[in-house]
């Protein structure tokens, strides 16, 4: 007796077992993103802004590698550098883009994917490690793996924490606004 596997309803979304790009782009079929459509073009358009962004940080990171190079078997700082502060980026844009700026379907494949992802790297990261493993620089690689792991993570939780500051510090400032006019409002008629 041959068992065929039953679909997981709880696993779709809307009964739809493809999973979305972005949270903040709607999930579609491969048959209307591949069709001519409204919503191929608009696929179309995010693309060119991951291909935007991503142009832009990796042209970041190539330029910040040559002002910054490192040299062989030594601690990749440039490196943990820029991851970090892509980590501390990334944060703070996600907090900006959710609960600052107008909603919009391009800014985070733009920046989000296209710039931070180019910007930071894993592979370069990886190579760094495997280089400081190869020269016999356990400590090192060692340091490089946890410390990109807790420094990235701090960033993370910092840039979401600033982020955060700054929408409090926009909503008290709004409050502000907000009751000064009600009572210039009664007062000057």
């Amino acid at each position: 007796m041959v068992h065929k596997a039953e679909p997981d309803a709880e696993a779709a979304i809307g009964g739809n077992h493809e999973l979305p790009i972005d949270p903040d782009i709607r999930i579609e079929s491969a048959r209307k993103t591949q069709a001519h459509t409204p919503e191929r073009r608009r696929h179309l358009r995010v693309l060119a802004a991951i291909a935007v962004g991503g142009f832009v940080g990796g042209l970041a990171r190539y330029e910040i590698g040559l002002a910054f190079p490192t040299g062989h078997g030594t601690f990749p700082a440039t490196t943990f550098a820029i991851n970090v502060a892509g980590s501390f980026v990334l944060a703070l844009l996600t907090v900006f883009v959710l609960e600052i700026l107008p909603p919009t379907v391009y800014l985070r494949p733009l920046l989000g994917v296209g710039f931070c992802g180019a910007l930071t790297t894993f592979s370069t990261w990886m190579l760094d490690t495997d280089r400081l493993l190869g020269a016999h620089h356990y400590g090192a690689a060692a340091g490089d793996v946890l410390g990109s792991l807790a420094a990235g993570l701090a960033a993370t939780s910092l840039g979401l924490t600033v982020g955060r500051a700054i929408v409090a510090h926009r909503e008290r400032k709004r409050g502000r606004v907000e009751e000064r006019e009600p009572a210039l409002t009664r007062g000057g008629a």
